[in-house]
C-alpha cells in the first residue's frame, strides 16, 4: 500500500482537531463528517464500515448509563449536601483542608463521576470553601483538578473505562498499574501546588461550627443506590452499563430526580465528541495511517525514551483536544506497532500510561475544560488575569516535569 491514503487520512484527523479548535464547531460533528469523505470517497469504505465499524457501541452504552446515574446525584443535591460537611474534618487547619480537597474530588471522581463533571459539581462550593477557610483559589482550583483527574483515571470512571477498552483492543491488560502510576503523578502535583501556591504558610485556626449533616428522603435513598451500582460492579462483576442504567432507573421510579432533567443532564456533547472522533480514528486505522504514525514514532524512540516521547506527544496533543476523545483514541492503538519495532526491552504498561497521564497533565490549562470551569468559578478575590496566566504555565510546566519523572525511571517500580 502506498502512503499516500495513511498521509490523507492522519492528515484529514489533524484537520478535524484544528478546525474544532480554531472554529469552535462540536468536533464530533466534524470528524464524523470527515470520516465519511476520505474513508467513502477516498479508502473504499461502505458507510456500514465508516459507522458501525467506527462507533463504539459498548463504550458508549456504559458512557451513557454512568452519566445519567451520577448526574442524579448532582441533580438532587446529594452529592453538594455530602461536600459541605467537609470543612468540618478540617478542624480549623487550612493545610489539612488543602488535603481534604484534592481527596474529596478524588473520591468523588474515583467512584465513576469522572474528570470533567467533578470539578463541575465540586469547584463552586470548594471556591466557597477556600473563602472561608482563607486559602489561596489558585490553590484550591488546582488540588481540585488534580484530584479530579487522579480520581477519574480509575476503572469505574468514564475516562478509566475509556483507557481500559483501549488497552484491551491492544491486547493490554494491566490497566490497574496504569490507574496507580496516575495516582503517583498527580498526587506529587498536589504537593507542588500545595508548595508552589501558598498552602504551606496556612494557619490553623478555631475551628467553625458545623450544623449535621441532613439529607433528605430521595439523597438518602440515592446513596444507597449508587453505592449497590458500585459494589455489584467491583465485587459480582456486573456489567457496568447495564448496572448504571439500573440503578438510574430505580432511582427514576422512586421519584429522586424529574426523568426529563436526568436525561437532559447527560453530557451529549461529550459522547458525541469521544463517538465522533472514534469513527474518524478508525477510518485512520483502516487506511494504515495507526501503523504508518507507529512506524515513524518508533524511528526517533529507545526503549527507554518510548514512554517519555508518548507521554509528551499526549501532552502537546491534549493542549488542543480532548485526552479521552481524541488523544488516547489516535495514539494508544500506534503502540503494538511501537512494540514490534523496539522488542522486549520495552515497556507496554510504562508507555500506555506514558499516553494516559500525558493526556491529563494539560487539562490544569485554562484552554482546557477543568481549568475554564476553575476560571469560571473563580470569586472576585482573584485576579483573573494572573490566575489564567498561573493556570496555563502549571499545565506545561508539569508536562515537563511529567515527562522528566520518566526519563529518570521513577515509574520503574511499577513495571
Amino acid at each position: 500500500m502506498t502512503t499516500a491514503l495513511p498521509i490523507l487520512a492522519l492528515l484529514a484527523l489533524l484537520a478535524a482537531i484544528a478546525l474544532g479548535f480554531w472554529t469552535g464547531v462540536h468536533l464530533g460533528i466534524i470528524s464524523v463528517t470527515f470520516a465519511f469523505v476520505v474513508g467513502y470517497f477516498f479508502v473504499g469504505m461502505s458507510p456500514a464500515d465508516i459507522y458501525l465499524g467506527g462507533w463504539p457501541i459498548s463504550l458508549f452504552f456504559m458512557l451513557t448509563g454512568m452519566t445519567l446515574l451520577f448526574g442524579i446525584a448532582k441533580i438532587n443535591g446529594t452529592f453538594a449536601a455530602l461536600a459541605k460537611q467537609i470543612t468540618a474534618f478540617s478542624f480549623g487547619s487550612g493545610k489539612l483542608m488543602c488535603l481534604i480537597i484534592y481527596m474529596f474530588s478524588a473520591v468523588v471522581a474515583m467512584v465513576g463521576v469522572g474528570t470533567i463533571v467533578t470539578p463541575a459539581v465540586l469547584m463552586p462550593l470548594i471556591i466557597e470553601i477556600a473563602k472561608e477557610e482563607d486559602i489561596p483559589e489558585n490553590l484550591a482550583i488546582l488540588l481540585c483538578i488534580a484530584g479530579s483527574i487522579a480520581g477519574g483515571l480509575s476503572p469505574l470512571a468514564p475516562t478509566g473505562v475509556v483507557g481500559i477498552k483501549l488497552g484491551a483492543d491492544i491486547g493490554f491488560q494491566s490497566y490497574t498499574l496504569v490507574f496507580l502510576m496516575a495516582l503517583l503523578t498527580f498526587s506529587i502535583h498536589g504537593v507542588l501546588f500545595f508548595f508552589a501556591f501558598g498552602g504551606w504558610r496556612l494557619k490553623k485556626k478555631p475551628p467553625k461550627p458545623r450544623p449535621p449533616l441532613v439529607l433528605d428522603y430521595s439523597q438518602r435513598y440515592t446513596l444507597i443506590v449508587i453505592g449497590i451500582v458500585v459494589l455489584c460492579v467491583l465485587l459480582l462483576k456486573f456489567d457496568l452499563g447495564l448496572t448504571a442504567f439500573l440503578g438510574a432507573g430505580v432511582l427514576m421510579t422512586l421519584g429522586a430526580v424529574e426523568q426529563e432533567e436526568a436525561i437532559a443532564n447527560i453530557s451529549w456533547s461529550t459522547l458525541l465528541l469521544i463517538c465522533g472522533v472514534s469513527v474518524l480514528v478508525n477510518v485512520v486505522k483502516e487506511s494504515g495511517g495507526i501503523d504508518l504514525m507507529a512506524e515513524y514514532l518508533t524511528k526517533i524512540m529507545t526503549a527507554r525514551s518510548a514512554p517519555t516521547i508518548m507521554n509528551t506527544l499526549g501532552g502537546l496533543m491534549s493542549s488542543v483536544s480532548s485526552a479521552s476523545g481524541v488523544v488516547m483514541p489516535t495514539l494508544i492503538p500506534t503502540i503494538p506497532g511501537i512494540m514490534d519495532k523496539l522488542g522486549s526491552d520495552a515497556n507496554l504498561t510504562q508507555i500506555v500510561a506514558g499516553v494516559i497521564i500525558g493526556a491529563h497533565v494539560v487539562p490544569y490549562s485554562p484552554l482546557s475544560t477543568m481549568g475554564a470551569i476553575g476560571m469560571s468559578a473563580a470569586s472576585e478575590r482573584s485576579d483573573k488575569e494572573k490566575l489564567f496566566l498561573e493556570l496555563l504555565a502549571s499545565a506545561f510546566v508539569l508536562l515537563i516535569f511529567t515527562s522528566c519523572l520518566y526519563w529518570l525511571g521513577v515509574y520503574n517500580v511499577f513495571a
